[in-house]
C-alpha cells in the first residue's frame, strides 16, 4: 500500500519525499506556508484542507466542505490553537453502496491519522474517516462547477501513537 507522510508546521516546515512543491515564480508561499488548492482527488483535497488550516485561511478550508459542518465561527475556533500538523493516510476507496442518483456522483472514503501540535506544546492524535463526493465531471453542463469536496468526516481522539492510529480501511467492521 502506498503511503504518504505530510508533515505541517507553522514556521513552514514541510518533509514529506514524495509530496513536494516547485520553487519559483510559479509557488506561492505565505509567511512561510505554501498556498495548495489541489481539488483533483480526495488526498489532494485533504492535504490543501490542512494546508489551508495551517495558513488560517479559514474560509478556504472550509470551502473544501460539501455542506457545512457547522457554524463557520464555531467551526474555525476548533483550529485556533494549532501550529502544525502531520497526517497519515491509507488508500482511497471507492463507495459502490453509497448511492450515487443517475450514477452521476462518485464517493471515496480514506481512512486518515493527524496529529494536531498545539501552541502550549501539547499534542493530540485523532484518526477515523473522511468521505469525499465528486457529481461526475461529464454530467456537470452550466456553472457552477462542483469539484471533490469533503462529504463527511469521522474522527475522534486515539491514545495510539500516530503511525500505529491510522485505520486498515473505512469499513464498519474494522
Amino acid at each position: 500500500m502506498f503511503k504518504r507522510r505530510l508533515l505541517l508546521s507553522a514556521a513552514g516546515t514541510f518533509a514529506a519525499g514524495i509530496v513536494s512543491f516547485s520553487s519559483g515564480a510559479n509557488s506561492l508561499t505565505f509567511e512561510g506556508v505554501p498556498y495548495v488548492d489541489d481539488r483533483s482527488s480526495p488526498v489532494g483535497v485533504l492535504e490543501s484542507y490542512y494546508f489551508a488550516i495551517l495558513r488560517q485561511a479559514y474560509p478556504q478550508a472550509f470551502s473544501y466542505f460539501r455542506s457545512p459542518p457547522g457554524a463557520f465561527e464555531d467551526w474555525k475556533n476548533d483550529f485556533r490553537d494549532e501550529v502544525k500538523f502531520q497526517l497519515r493516510y491509507g488508500k482511497v476507496e471507492p463507495i459502490p453502496s453509497k448511492p450515487q442518483p443517475g450514477m452521476t456522483q462518485i464517493y471515496w472514503k480514506l481512512p486518515v491519522a493527524v496529529k494536531l501540535h498545539y501552541k502550549d506544546g501539547s499534542s493530540q492524535v485523532y484518526a477515523g474517516c473522511y468521505v469525499f463526493h465528486m457529481a461526475m465531471p461529464d454530467t456537470i453542463t452550466e456553472p457552477p462547477y462542483s469539484p471533490i469536496t469533503i462529504e463527511s468526516v469521522d474522527i475522534g481522539p486515539s491514545d495510539k501513537p500516530l503511525d500505529d492510529a491510522k485505520p486498515a480501511s473505512c469499513d464498519d467492521d474494522e
